[in-house]
């Protein structure tokens, strides 16, 4: 059984500056030096440092009963917004398109939004609700509204998996519309409900965004109280280029919403359209909107084509995402470099290689490293050298800083008369011609008898060498 939310409102939205591909700084892998490797040596991981990718993602959301006409179907206007706006995740009222034919609807998502995207349209009423999300929905359904509910649509909810490691619920709604006590009532019945679904099926650990049409006429109404146990109604909200929150035609009441739980809210980021920069969300009239070219094909006159429903209202959040930030490489010699010997390290932008030679291999490769977070991709080659493990004799010669000639076995560089190899056995010293490789000598008396001793110091740890008195 999974757990379920109730939690009280909390605000805390900040402003973060969302800087898109292009827009502020070059993604960059940075240098990696040239490597050097003795076969058979274990060697530490080497650290990448990626500039400027982005290990986060997004969400353009959106609430949209943007329907025109005489028959609350999507025509040309609201279609034209849809398209000029780009959401990623749009909860949308009145989901009528043409025939409301399988193949029209399926055809209309592609044309409008994109073959990727998934949607769930509520299988009844005259108005259904529905979700179009760019990323996978999981699973969804349609929720009744309760004893006050209204016949021509439900709450239309779908799981999403939105990137990174949480998924988002989000739930498409459409209040009771019309003024007066008893409506207004209505709405808050209908709101309780809807907090009562919510805190039994959506897991806590998943995002929770609830966006649509509330019919609401003003700030105060009870309805949006109630659903402020599970998400943030409060100010800030959206507005237009002129300041105005309101969103039904006559642009006289609050209408349209797009509310987040306390944890998402407080990922809310600008909308961002073009160089316009909208810090609290936006309340879409292409009346109003300026520059149009900006959002095309939208029209001036889009947002007030006769029988247009409401304005569209968009927010978005940026959400972590370590996993779209892909690491690759590729050796130039696979025989000393298999495929699976250079291994990525690490998640999002904190990533490392380790490198292990084939075994019994030397020689040198190039591996070549590819970092991209699906905005922008940077390559960077570097050169990886391995060469055979040293003896034991010639890794000594080499701590005494010997090498050429000076370091063979035969050669006698500091002339005490003992070569390399007599030093090394002896535990002398190469380059010290007083280094004692000689022997000592001492005398002793065994029952009567005197002896002459002579003593070698003899290497004892290295397997291969042999010292035989002649």
């Amino acid at each position: 059984m999974e757990s379920v939310r109730t939690f009280p409102i909390r605000r805390g939205v900040f402003l973060a500056l969302l800087v898109l591909a292009g827009g502020g700084w070059a993604q960059t892998i940075g240098t990696v030096p040239a490597q050097n490797y003795t076969a058979g040596v274990s060697n530490p991981a080497i650290a990448l440092t990626l500039s400027g990718f982005q290990a986060n993602r997004t969400l353009r959301t959106m609430a949209a009963n943007t329907t025109s006409g005489t028959g609350q179907k999507y025509e040309g206007p609201g279609t034209r917004i849809f398209q000029g706006l780009l959401p990623d995740i749009v909860m949308i009222q009145e989901f009528n398109i043409s025939n409301n034919t399988t193949a029209q609807i399926r055809s209309w998502v592609d044309t409008t939004f994109g073959t990727n995207f998934s949607y769930f349209r509520e299988g009844f009423g005259s108005i259904p609700n529905g979700v179009i999300s760019r990323w996978p929905i999981l699973r969804s359904g349609s929720w009744d509204d309760g004893d006050d509910a209204v016949s021509d649509r439900g709450f239309a909810w779908a799981q999403i998996d939105i990137p990174g490691p949480r998924n988002l619920w989000v739930i498409s709604f459409h209040l009771k519309a019309s003024s007066g006590s008893s409506n207004s009532s209505r709405r808050n019945a209908q709101a309780q409900t809807l907090v009562g679904l919510i805190q039994a099926n959506v897991p806590t650990d998943d995002y929770l965004l609830i966006g649509g049409d509330a019919n609401t006429y003003s700030y105060s109404e009870a309805c949006l109280d109630t659903l402020s146990a599970l998400v943030d109604v409060s100010a800030p909200r959206p507005v237009d280029q002129g300041g105005d929150a309101d969103t039904n035609a006559g642009r006289s009441s609050p209408y349209d919403w797009v509310m987040a739980e306390p944890e998402l809210d407080a990922l809310e980021v600008p909308v961002t359209i073009g160089s316009l920069s909208f810090a609290t969300g936006l309340v879409f009239d292409s009346r109003v909107f300026s520059d149009l070219s900006l959002v095309s094909p939208v029209q001036s006159g889009d947002s007030g084509v006769t029988g247009m429903q409401h304005m569209a209202v968009v927010r978005s959040f940026r959400v972590d995402a370590p996993e779209v930030v892909t690491v690759q490489v590729q050796s130039s010699n696979t025989t000393l470099l298999p495929a699976g010997n250079v291994e990525v390290l690490g998640s999002g932008l904190s990533r490392s290689l380790r490198i292990t030679p084939a075994a019994g291999q030397t020689g040198s490769a190039n591996v070549t490293v590819t970092v991209s977070d699906g905005l922008a991709t940077d390559t960077e080659t570097f050169a990886v050298t391995v060469a055979a493990a040293q003896t034991p004799f010639q890794s000594w010669a080499a701590g005494y800083g010997l090498s050429g000639t000076n370091a063979a076995a035969g050669s006698d560089p500091d002339g005490d008369g003992y070569v390399n190899l007599a030093e090394y056995a002896l535990g002398g010293n190469p380059t010290l011609a007083t280094g004692g490789s000689g022997p000592t000598v001492s005398t002793t008396n065994t029952n009567g008898t005197n002896w002459l001793r002579f003593a070698y110091r003899a290497r004892t740890n290295d397997g291969a060498l042999v010292i035989q008195p002649v």
